[in-house]
């Protein structure tokens, strides 16, 4: 079957699943029939083979709707110098499935999914010297020394190694041979895969003359060593928080046989250059961490479990060497400074609106997304698919490169695009990492609730590791949001894209309320200036790190436009009246895209020569506070408070005492006055 400039090749897995060819040639809008295989892997790779000869002739890409034999695929075409072909999954995702005759529109739409392009992401070089640091606990007993040697002698036939041994006794003997042999204790360890940097206490190398005990040379209180790789089998404290999201860093037992398999097949190839995908864009211009000392918005540093943000003065910084793309940052950011780039929300949103539209033409109803990641969530569906139903014929899987993208911006925009319902497929074992996911679905229930009648549940988290507990939450039949879509181009960054998908549903759903309550720390909302209090002095404005606080340069006013305001509370905390507060809330009105004015006042000018130099409410707020001051209490020298920096400065150069003059200075005690 064709589709533009594709030929795509599908397989019903020796006839394990039901698979209706002119049926997907129909859903899938293909002007060539949909020829369906039995065993492409097997007795029928004669016909990859040719295919793949057809689309080196023609130009075209080859997609094969097996990921299981991929490997299969790719050797068939490196031993006839041809380009892989790219894979897709329908098996796990679709067919096998007790409603697998139902499934056609969902293969259509996984099929048609597969064949669009990805935007590529940039990416950071590393290059690895094969330098491997092991570390391990001489106290933890149970052999764990003799086994740590044993691993570190297989390991230094593919890199250098070198072993710590930590609490180490002057009994040992090991017969070291192709790698080093240490002793101490990691103090601290930072940096990521290829810049490890290590502070290690009590350090010392053992000698290459050793004979019956282990010697060791020169002795080190402290030391500092570099290395591409680490290898703990301590068993103790990990040494970075989000330790399994630290590229580089291995943890293993040396009681656990397959730890230590796992472990030793992938770092034997951590040798040579690798291309890490950069996951995350940051604009520092866009940060609202800090302004002028006044700490504002830290979620972003609050949820990264890998360590890889840090501050700086009023940004933050990020390390795309640490940066595991977990998404936490892009998810929470208020105003997209940090945003998830693999891929970007914009993309995935896209190609969610394609999905679902494909799905519907297809003749499917009620579409449902299951969003998952590679690991976790593609080993649950396909133990659901091997052992149990299978996923509903509705339910469309989404893979992510880590679920911790999912945002209140992407679950509004999902369902504005027309899916129904939407479950988000949580590993169990990191589930205190994305505590901040919940609030992430209740705000995004809230705004729902605020343009359409919401009250089922429509998102779901599931966090359970029994497959049957998370089949039956899949299948059933409640929760489908009855929202009316409003399908829509997601462009921009991510609060311009939530604008567009919450105004769309609004206006679909004949929403008549244009103020939806938020609850508190939401990242939507207004500033309430007391009028009384505030002076108009603008501190605020320069303290305002998205502009959502403005002056008139004309006339002496604060503006406010709602849609920039993040309420990252700067301006609460630098306002010297304590004049304003924080008011959480969506304003859908197109209104909240422009400045509208707070307050005003009039030009103060000054009394001696009429130039304006101030507002009327802070000059007669500074007369307030300064006239019971020393320096004004005689007649008329509030008087030059009125008075623009120049005249004042005449004036007081006029005067016949001096301004600075103050009462006369108390003598200073001495010892005699206590002793009186």
């Amino acid at each position: 079957m064709d589709i533009d400039n594709n030929k795509i090749l599908i397989c019903n897995c020796e006839n394990t699943m039901e698979i209706d060819g002119d049926s997907i040639t129909k859903g899938c809008q293909s002007k060539t029939k949909c020829n369906v295989n039995n065993n492409l892997c097997g007795s029928e790779l004669n016909v990859v083979l040719e295919e793949l000869e057809n689309s080196k002739k023609n130009n075209k890409n080859l997609f094969v709707a097996c990921t299981q034999e991929q490997q299969t695929f790719e050797k068939l075409a490196e031993d006839n110098n041809f380009d892989a072909p790219k894979t897709f999954n329908i098996r796990e995702y679709a067919g096998w499935s007790k409603e697998s005759k139902k499934s056609t529109p969902k293969i259509a739409a996984l099929i048609n999914s597969a064949t669009k392009k990805i935007k590529l992401t940039p990416s950071l070089t590393l290059e690895s010297s094969g330098r491997c640091f092991v570390y391990v606990d001489y106290k933890k007993g149970n052999n764990s020394l003799e086994i740590a040697a044993d691993f570190c002698l297989k390991l230094s036939a593919h890199l250098g190694v070198t072993l710590m041994i930590s609490n180490c006794d002057d009994d040992i003997f090991l017969d070291a041979k192709n790698y080093k042999i240490t002793k101490g204790s990691i103090k601290k360890a930072q940096g990521h895969f290829t810049q490890f940097k290590l502070e290690i206490n009590d350090f010392s190398e053992a000698l290459p003359s050793s004979k019956s005990n282990l010697g060791f040379g020169d002795f080190f209180k402290e030391v500092d060593t570099e290395c591409d790789l680490i290898i703990d089998l301590s068993e103790n404290t990990p040494m970075f928080t989000g330790d399994h999201k630290r590229d580089g860093y291995f943890r293993a037992s040396c009681n656990s046989p397959t730890d230590l398999f796992n472990v030793f097949t992938k770092v034997i190839d951590m040798i040579g250059q690798f291309e890490k995908p950069i996951y995350v864009n940051f604009d520092e211009n866009l940060c609202a961490h800090s302004k002028n000392n006044k700490i504002g918005c830290t979620k972003c540093l609050d949820v990264c479990p890998a360590g890889a943000i840090q501050s700086l003065g009023d940004i933050v910084s990020v390390d795309p060497g640490i940066c595991g793309g977990c998404g936490f940052c892009g998810s929470v950011c208020p105003s997209g400074a940090i945003q998830t780039d693999y891929p970007s929300l914009d993309i995935i949103l896209n190609s969610l609106s394609e999905i679902s539209a494909d799905f519907l033409k297809a003749g499917g109803e009620n579409p449902v997304l299951i969003l998952s990641d590679g690991n976790y969530g593609n080993e649950m569906i396909d133990l659901i698919s091997r052992h149990g139903n299978g996923l509903p014929a509705n339910v469309i899987p989404y893979e992510m490169h880590s679920v911790g993208r999912v945002g209140h911006d992407l679950l509004v925009s999902a369902i504005a695009l027309g899916f129904k319902k939407i479950f988000i497929l949580l590993n169990p074992k990191n589930y205190e990492e994305y505590s901040f996911l919940p609030k992430q679905v209740e705000l995004a229930n809230t705004l729902l609730s605020g343009v359409a009648k919401n009250n089922s549940n429509s998102i779901f988290i599931i966090d359970d590791n029994d497959p049957e507990k998370v089949e039956l939450k899949i299948y059933e039949t409640e929760g489908y949001t009855k929202i009316k879509s409003a399908p829509f181009i997601a462009l921009g960054a991510p609060r311009g894209i939530l604008r567009a998908g919450i105004q769309g549903l609004s206006k679909s759903n004949n929403n008549k309320n244009s103020l939806i309550k938020l609850p508190e720390g939401s990242p939507y909302g207004k500033v309430d200036v007391n009028l009384e209090s505030c002076t108009i002095c603008l501190s605020c404005v320069s303290a305002c790190p998205a502009g959502a606080l403005q002056d008139n340069p004309d006339s002496p006013q604060l503006l406010f436009r709602e849609d920039a305001c993040l309420q990252c509370g700067i301006c609460v905390a630098t306002c010297p009246e304590k004049a304003i507060s924080l008011i959480p809330q969506f304003n859908l009105n197109d209104d909240a895209m422009s400045a509208t004015v707070i307050i005003e006042d009039q030009p103060f000018d000054c009394i001696k020569c009429g130039k304006t130099f101030g507002s009327s409410k802070s000059i007669e707020r500074i007369i307030e506070k300064l006239s019971s001051h020393s320096m004004f209490e005689q007649d008329g020298r509030t008087e030059m408070l009125r008075m623009c920096e120049d005249c004042r400065v005449g004036v007081m150069f006029t005067q016949n005492d001096k301004l600075l003059d103050t009462k006369e200075r108390p003598k200073p005690r001495t010892t005699d006055d206590y002793l009186e």
